[in-house]
């Protein structure tokens, strides 16, 4: 109902419209400008992630593709398989079938409410045992020891400035840093140690009333003494977070093996999903199993999908399920265009990032001072600059390839066909090493690793912000609700108000017409 101000002929409406929008002004202002940034910085590192898988296709392609060896592959089915080539592979071709392909073990241990607490319970597996109230206990352990080694090192600073001995002259050193009467008190120090002091406790606080995260409870079993590789995950969905235990590697060799769930609802704090029910309890998600590839009459097994040598001088890299032809011939150009699509797609990493990174005078780049981005840049250059001993080509500016002052790569055409003609093997060595020393592309690929896409930095930082952005949205519903209460309350208010001055009114009418 809209206040028309009848008794009044006040503008109640346009008012009480004012009001509320003043009020909110200021919080929506705020979650618009934190959802522009988020939104901002989710674009630049979905786009730098893009060009970083597609620069880490090309480490990896050049890494093990045959056009670094003088014979390619060519294949009848490349959603099946990608097979490499060296010198002792024999031209010709070699008929596979694909039958299964290998898997790690994954088991979901449970399932709860996103923001639970566990107080009691265990996980087993293998020779790994987390009992919760023992991690609880641990973690409780390790908060007071936090704080006494930062009372510990406060202590010591005083004493070292001071000329004073930690032991003999504590309450000395108590007096400096809380008697704002001591010559030498320091009231920014005393703040900044209450405040760690209290985070100390508050920390104790809180693992002792509410008990462990499932983030901690992660954690013990990721860095557990007796775990050899096996990784616990968490996975959100719609209602609630699931922990999800995967085996160290493929095959069934590396199965984890039995494991043993112990949780009752009663020991955990916060949650609304009921554990009970199969779904959300303990289940087998993917068992492990071996690669099956048949050669004619013979099966083959591995406990990868990548199945090294498994004819001379041919490998294969499992993808899916189906039969293909490998044909094997000779190819003298190829490395030339591959070394050229490496380049580029090095460039446009670099492009990339100094576009989201490199503020102008009018405004600020999204990850302008992102020190995770500069560091991924950094090793990156620390790789293209580094000297590969295992070939007589040690350096890529050996091959004509250098670094300009933006940061990118160029080529000098001439100089890499010199290269090509004069030492074909020592050009391949250099990229992907031999025996004994790694080539650049492996050192590549570890640095890529941590950036690429499924569960790395950018992934799990771009994860972040949109649940970010799912709670600021969160926060403008509420916000709604809010100013759709005051707008209530305020019509109510300014009713009576109207109706008090219409009486007012007409009393007046009254009195003046008695007068007259």
């Amino acid at each position: 109902m809209l206040m028309t101000g009848l008794g009044s002929g006040i503008d109640y409406e346009s008012m009480i419209g004012a009001i509320v929008a003043a009020e909110r002004a200021p919080k929506d202002n705020q979650l618009n400008r934190q959802e522009g940034m988020n939104s901002a910085e989710m674009d630049a590192l979905k786009e730098i992630q893009n060009t970083i898988n597609s620069f880490r296709d090309k480490v990896e392609d050049l890494n093990s593709s045959s056009d670094l060896e003088k014979l390619k592959s060519i294949l009848s089915n490349e959603d099946v398989l990608s097979a490499t080539v060296d010198s002792n592979a024999v031209a010709g071709e070699y008929s596979f079938e694909v039958t299964q392909l290998a898997k790690a073990q994954r088991d979901q241990l449970f399932k709860v409410s996103d923001g639970s607490t566990f107080t009691k319970g265990s996980i087993s597996f293998g020779s790994v045992n987390i009992d919760i109230a023992t991690l609880q206990t641990d973690l409780i352990s390790k908060e007071n020891d936090k704080k006494q080694a930062h009372q510990d090192d406060t202590y010591k600073e005083i004493a070292d400035k001071h000329g004073l001995d930690v032991t003999a002259d504590k309450a000395k050193i108590e007096d400096i840093l809380t008697n704002s009467a001591n010559p030498d008190f320091d009231q920014s120090r005393l703040d900044s140690y209450n405040t760690r002091q209290q985070a100390f406790d508050d920390e104790v606080i809180r693992l002792t009333n509410d008990g462990v995260t499932i983030e901690e409870l992660q954690s013990a079993i990721n860095n557990h003494a007796d775990n050899d590789g096996v990784k616990a995950t968490l996975v959100r969905s719609g209602d609630g977070i699931s922990m999800v235990l995967n085996g160290k590697s493929t095959g069934q060799a590396n199965a984890i093996g039995a494991i043993n769930v112990t949780l009752d609802a009663a020991d955990i704090k916060g949650n609304t999903v009921d554990i009970t029910q199969p779904d959300n309890g303990k289940k087998n998600l993917q068992a492990a199993e071996d690669a099956i590839v048949k050669y004619g009459s013979m099966e083959l097994t591995s406990a990868t999908n990548k199945m090294e040598n498994v004819i001379d001088g041919i490998s294969l890299n499992l993808k899916d399920t189906g039969s293909v032809n490998v044909t094997v011939e000779r190819d003298e150009a190829a490395v030339n265009k591959n070394i050229k699509a490496f380049v580029d797609a090095y460039n446009s990493v670099i492009e990339t990032v100094n576009t989201y990174t490199k503020s102008s005078e009018d405004s600020a780049a999204a990850l302008s001072g992102d020190s995770a981005t500069r560091s991924m840049i950094s090793r990156m250059r620390g790789v293209i600059g580094d000297e590969y001993t295992a070939s007589t080509y040690q350096t890529l500016s050996q091959l004509g390839i250098t670094t300009t002052r933006e940061g990118t790569l160029e080529i000098d055409q001439k100089k890499l066909d010199k290269a090509l003609e004069d030492d074909f093997e020592a050009v391949s060595t250099l990229f992907l090493g031999d025996d004994i020393q790694t080539g650049m592309m492996d050192e590549m690929l570890v640095i890529l690793d941590d950036y690429h896409k499924n569960g790395g930095v950018y992934d799990r930082r771009i994860d972040q912000l949109e649940y970010s952005n799912k709670q600021i949205t969160e926060d403008r519903e509420k916000l709604d609700e809010r100013m759709e209460a005051k707008t209530i309350y305020l019509r109510n208010y300014y009713a009576k108000m109207d109706s008090q001055i219409a009486q007012m009114n007409q009393t007046q009418s009254m009195l003046v017409s008695m007068l007259m």
